[in-house]
């Protein structure tokens, strides 16, 4: 992954080479489908649906509440153009957040408040994770304490989605529409397709 991105990587030449408009629609896109359709939607409102445990996205690991925390974090990073390496210095650079703010600073500011707010659901979220129970604990049936903390982190990536979606409009970017998410989209056959599999109409094997 580093060499694709670094000077003369395949990713960043494909982005480079679209001029700005391109880069600034990839980027964009990115952000707001794993906000809204594949974060929000695949990975976490499908599993709270249909409170199945096998629908954490780490099943085998165990380490579903990390995968979400950093996958929420690294969305706020690249708006932000910043992020801490490992040994905690801190990498800085040009940003989405720079080119929002010089055409509206309130829309900019809208967009930090939300990404803020979701790094704080997602944090309630990681902790609960190591302190209290297991994510695919949180998501099970007949758990609202549980269900409640996974939800307000999904409503909190949706409220995202809508300032990013803004964000969209400030830069004049028309070429854009972020994933969706049968678990938003189509919730009722989402769950009609769980009964199926729960009741053995399902997948055939």
């Amino acid at each position: 992954m580093a060499a694709q991105w670094e000077l003369g990587g395949d990713a960043r030449k494909h982005i480079m080479d679209g001029g700005d408009e391109a880069g600034l629609t990839a980027i964009m896109t990115g952000l707001g489908s794993l906000s809204y359709g594949e974060l929000a939607g695949e990975r976490m409102k499908l599993g709270l649906m249909i409170h199945d445990p096998e629908e954490e996205q780490d099943c085998f690991s165990d380490n579903t509440h990390a995968s979400h925390f950093f996958d929420a974090l690294g969305i706020r990073n690249v708006y932000l153009g910043t992020y801490r390496r490992a040994d905690r210095s801190l990498v800085t650079g040009p940003s989405i957040s720079d080119l929002v703010k010089a055409k509206s600073p309130e829309v900019d500011a809208e967009v930090r408040a939300k990404l803020d707010a979701t790094m704080e659901a997602m944090n309630a979220l990681y902790l609960r994770a190591l302190t209290t129970e297991s994510y695919d604990q949180m998501i099970g049936e007949d758990n609202d304490k549980g269900n409640a903390v996974v939800q307000h982190a999904i409503d909190a990536l949706l409220d995202q989605t809508k300032s990013l979606e803004r964000a969209v409009a400030t830069l004049d970017l028309k070429a854009i529409k972020f994933e969706g998410s049968a678990s938003f989209d189509s919730p009722d056959k989402v769950q009609q397709e769980s009964k199926a599999v729960g009741d053995g109409g399902g997948e055939q094997h």
